[in-house]
């Protein structure tokens, strides 16, 4: 059997379904301008900022930022994977889905096969019969119903029950071993999972993509897992997810454990929220699946020093996927395991409501316990890493936990503040960006050092041709610099139309400092062979700054009226601005 063609689908779905049609389905949709407008449906607002370009088969929520095209709408909207998205589409236009039958195909469902048997062999193994699987795993706590809802499962000892079953059921011993269901030494082949119990591991999808093995009692190592291969790798998958999906959608937020054993427990208590980690650090390739389902999480890890460590890492992986982060150190017990066990599931959730902590606190507060802060010294190395800390957020968020520690650690606001913004500019790796404002992000002072050197090309443009300035006189923003600012206000006093700039006048203009950079412009700016073509790609860099800065603006206007009541706020000029919105807005 091959497998289905999804790129072909895809190019068929690209050329016949109307994005307009598929989210007007879902979503009410206004015409605004060139597109259509509506409420975003992946977060609360009353004033519309979801724009839908028909043209370009493109969305764009400019209040939250979701954006895609028709088969990303599919998969946030309805909560599909990219394979489901896409059916879903074919099926509703009645676009066919092809077969294929590659070597890499047949690989593929050769190795699903294979653990699909073997999943099924240790399921019986730990339900059938009496076992020592059975035992420990009722021993702590779990019922036979969870697991079989899990389909976890037992090796027996012997050493090849698992691979005589394989090979009579067609399996051959290399599959066996590329999966890491069984061992080789000295031309033997083995079961590697032998007495552990199994965890299988299940995609999205409903298919078992690897397992997880833990040692009954004391032992080394505590888990074995099966290899990486074409249908897994770890860092793209979450244990659990198969089952806990719905709930994630439901509650709106995902629960996130380390281990098998926690994400079960919790399930089986009625949290069903919630997935493990699949014993890796958090990747951004998992923080991207999970960002399918919900946009907020609360990591929930052992509170030992290596819990911690992989806390403090998931919160700036969740946070690089634009995901609302929470932490929870459960405080009796050392793992979520135990504690569900031992006080039940009001009381974890009540955990989580009263003690789980936002993200910058939780690292504030982990900061917090390696200083002793009644030494001078360790004080003050608190203070400025709290300060690297605040340099990390958002404005907004920077203003607000500024405002809370200085209270706290009763430091003046405007001491911390002025070590916030002083450890920004120390930090600055870009030489360009030199002058810029303090407390500008990396991103800020890399965007600074663009403008300096757009200001310095339109500087030597000018001067190699006077007439080029009739069009700059209509973007004062062009000179971001004070020493560009002086040389603009000269241009202005000298400038005569059809004739060009004399240097030496120019310079009768200018300060010493400006007229150092003057040298270094027609010194260092190269111009290149064709003026005229370097001159409109400034003065299109310029519109682009400019329609940038435009909808910055709008949605500043759009954000605020949302939090007005609805009587507050002029319908009127909030249509006009949507339809501005939607014509200046270059989707791609």
């Amino acid at each position: 059997m091959g497998s289905k063609n999804y790129s072909k689908a895809l190019e068929d779905i690209k050329s016949t379904v109307n994005i307009v049609d598929v989210i007007g389905g879902a979503v009410p949709l206004k015409r605004a301008g060139s597109g259509y407008m509506a409420c975003c449906p992946f977060h609360k607002e009353k004033t519309p900022s979801f724009s839908v370009s028909e043209s370009k088969g493109f969305y764009h929520c400019f209040g939250c930022g979701e954006h895609g095209d028709v088969v990303t709408f599919v998969e946030k909207y309805y909560n599909l994977d990219f394979q489901g998205a896409v059916e879903k589409l074919c099926a509703q236009y009645g676009i066919t889905i092809e077969e294929t039958s590659g070597p890499d195909d047949r690989k593929r469902n050769e190795y699903y096969e294979a653990n699909r048997l073997a999943a099924r062999f240790f399921y019986d193994n730990i339900s059938k019969k009496a076992n020592k699987g059975y035992d420990y795993m009722a021993g702590r706590g779990l019922t036979a119903k969870t697991m079989q809802y899990f389909g976890i499962g037992y090796c027996p000892e012997e050493w090849t029950a698992l691979t005589d079953h394989l090979r009579a059921n067609g399996v051959s011993d290399r599959t066996m071993l590329e999966l890491g269901l069984c061992s080789e030494k000295n031309g033997r082949v083995y079961d590697k999972f032998r007495g552990r119990v199994i965890f299988p591991i299940i995609n999205v999808r409903g298919k078992v993509i690897g397992f997880g093995g833990r040692i009954i009692g004391q032992g080394e190592p505590k888990y074995l897992n099966s290899n990486e291969s074409s249908v897994y790798l770890k860092k793209q998958n979450l244990y659990g997810i198969n089952r806990s999906k719905d709930a994630i959608v439901r509650e709106k937020y995902a629960i996130v454990v380390e281990g098998y054993m926690d994400c079960v427990s919790l399930y089986q208590s009625g949290i069903e929220n919630v997935v493990a980690s699949c014993g890796t650090a958090l990747t951004p390739e998992q923080a991207k699946l999970i960002n399918r389902y919900a946009k907020k999480v609360v990591l929930c890890y052992d509170s030992d020093k290596a819990g911690i460590a992989a806390a403090l890492r998931g919160i700036d992986v969740l946070r690089g996927a634009g995901i609302e982060v929470r932490v929870l150190n459960v405080d009796d017990g050392k793992d979520p395991d135990e504690y569900i066990r031992k006080h039940g599931r009001e009381a974890f959730l009540e955990l989580i409501e009263k003690k789980s902590l936002p993200d910058v606190e939780y690292k504030v507060k982990i900061l917090r316990e390696s200083f002793d802060i009644s030494d001078s010294t360790q004080g003050i190395k608190f203070l400025k890493d709290l300060a690297g800390i605040m340099r990390s957020l958002s404005p907004v968020e920077a203003d607000i936990y500024i405002q809370k520690y200085s209270k706290e650690y009763s430091i003046s606001e405007g001491a911390l503040r002025r070590e916030v913004e002083s450890s920004a500019v120390s930090s600055k790796a870009a030489p360009a960006a030199k002058g810029s404002a303090p407390g500008k992000t990396p991103a800020d002072s890399a965007q600074f050092a663009r403008d300096v050197n757009l200001e310095r090309m339109i500087i030597r443009l000018i001067l190699l041709k006077g007439s080029y300035y009739e069009t700059i006189r209509d973007y004062p923003e062009a000179f971001v610099t004070a020493k560009g600012m002086a040389v603009n206000t000269a241009f202005e006093a000298l400038y005569s139309p059809g004739r060009d700039f004399d240097a030496e006048a120019l310079k009768n203009e200018l300060g010493e400092d400006e007229r150092d950079l003057l040298e270094r412009i027609l010194d260092k700016v190269e111009v290149g062979d064709d003026p005229d073509r370097a001159f409109e790609d400034c003065v299109a860099r310029l519109k682009e700054k400019r329609r940038k800065k435009r909808i910055r603006e709008i949605q500043d206007i759009l954000q605020m009226a949302d939090a007005l009541p609805e009587e507050a706020v002029d319908q009127e000029q909030i249509r006009a601005l949507l339809g501005e919105l939607q014509d200046i807005s270059n989707l791609k």
